[in-house]
């Protein structure tokens, strides 16, 4: 069996293959390796290990989602897919589709699925010695994701009210910031922590095995611990990511209900007191910033209401808090807030939720802040419709926008200023 290794990229819209890294027999040149040299098979399964039925837009059936995926470019490498002039491994370039997508599912649940590829050698592949030729990689080595450097997962040790959470956290680094030119840059040996709690589709659920990356790698929650968010910490910042049984909506009677009331908050609170606890060394307790989307925008809030002045700032994002009472408005004044939403949100009606309360917090003297989207289009310029437009994708996710940084002015489309400075929604947390 010839092997190959695949490399993951955590882009906007979930994990995708972006890389197959084939291993010769020999050591080849860059001039010796074309991309049409080689043909790559995808299938992908369930966790089970069925065949992943889907049925796409149009179709009047589900069927097996696999086919062949085109080779965008091929060069030597290293064994982890990094470019080099010759080597005994090759980088196969493949695009973000379907097939190479590592994530299956929607905003009310998702999982991990298995990408199972056969490469095959269509044209020999010129080394120092004979050619080689037809060669079939179909043996999965190994699967590296670099934006998971920092990234470990771990289980909350005490239990409360027989809840204990899995949880994923980046450990920065605490070793001087190198810069082009001149001394490295100190960082704060205590810095700020980031605690994001996921959307409904990230949640543990039915889901076994698979433990708590889907909470922070389906939605690129990691670009926290990617510069320049780290950037704006100092170069230093904790990122801290529970993951939920079920919903962060959860109130123990029904799963998505309107209460606005969670068996999780305490649970969640016990977490981060127990997190802090353990990095007491290199954490600032008084800069503890909690953000979250959707079902974790709710849980934002929540935590904010329930334990007014722990946290530094809030950011939640498409966040369904229902009917805020004259109480509720008090006890979240007291924590800076910078709300996103989408003004044509499909699943959390403006109208019922951020809108009244962003009025009520504005008139109540709160630090408030919302940035207010007409709708969501890819603003990084990597995403086209067929025809060249931006791409338009649905209107809940306008995370996209908080984790690319773009958040950046108030509801009346005037910029958010701190210290007579412009900033964006990230350097607003890091400043506040």
């Amino acid at each position: 069996m010839s092997t190959y290794a695949t490399v993951v990229t955590l882009g906007d819209f979930g994990p995708w293959i972006s890389k197959i890294v084939v291993d010769l027999p020999c050591e080849v040149r860059a001039s010796e390796v074309a991309a049409d040299a080689f043909n790559v098979y995808c299938a992908r399964f369930e966790p089970t290990g069925e065949p992943l039925m889907r049925k796409e837009r149009g179709a009047d059936h589900a069927v097996h989602t696999a086919g062949y995926v085109p080779v965008l470019a091929a060069y030597p490498c290293d064994e982890k897919g990094g470019r080099a002039s010759a080597g005994s491994h090759v980088a196969l370039e493949v695009p973000e589709v379907r097939l190479t997508k590592r994530v299956e599912g929607g905003v009310m649940g998702s999982r991990y699925v298995e990408n199972r590829i056969r490469v095959t050698q269509l044209a020999p592949v010129c080394g120092d010695g004979d050619p080689v030729c037809g060669l079939v990689f179909d043996g999965l080595r190994e699967e590296y994701t670099p934006q998971l450097a920092g990234w470990k997962n771990a289980q909350q040790k005490t239990p409360v009210d027989g809840i204990s959470l899995e949880y994923g956290y980046f450990e920065p680094s605490f070793e001087p910031r190198p810069v082009p030119f001149g001394e490295p840059v100190p960082v704060p040996q205590k810095a700020a922590l980031l605690v994001y709690l996921h959307g409904a589709g990230e949640g543990r659920g039915e889901t076994t095995g698979e433990g708590p990356a889907r909470a922070y790698t389906g939605n690129r929650v990691t670009a926290l611990s990617q510069n320049p968010i780290q950037g704006y910490f100092g170069g230093a910042a904790w990122v801290l990511v529970p993951q939920s049984p079920t919903f962060w909506m959860d109130n123990g009677k029904e799963q998505m209900g309107r209460s606005n009331e969670s068996i999780y908050a305490p649970v969640l609170k016990a977490l981060i007191d127990e997190f802090v606890a353990e990095h007491a060394d290199h954490v600032d307790p008084d800069r503890i910033i909690v953000g979250g989307l959707s079902n974790g925008g709710f849980m934002t809030l929540r935590l904010v209401r329930d334990y007014p002045g722990f946290f530094a700032v809030a950011a939640p994002c498409c966040a369904p808090w229902y009917n805020a009472t004259e109480e509720d408005v008090e006890l979240l004044a007291k924590t800076p807030v910078w709300f996103t939403h989408s003004k044509g949100d499909e699943l959390v009606a403006v109208d019922e939720t951020v809108l009244p309360l962003y009025a009520a917090l504005k008139a109540a003297g709160a630090d408030v802040h919302c940035t207010y989207f007409d709708h969501v289009e890819d603003l990084t310029g990597v995403y086209r419709e067929p025809d060249g437009r931006p791409l338009r994708t649905f209107n809940h996710g306008v995370w996209i926008h908080q984790f690319n940084d773009f958040c950046r002015t108030d509801m009346d489309g005037t910029n958010v200023v701190v210290g007579g400075e412009p900033v964006g929604l990230w350097e607003w947390c890091a400043r506040v």
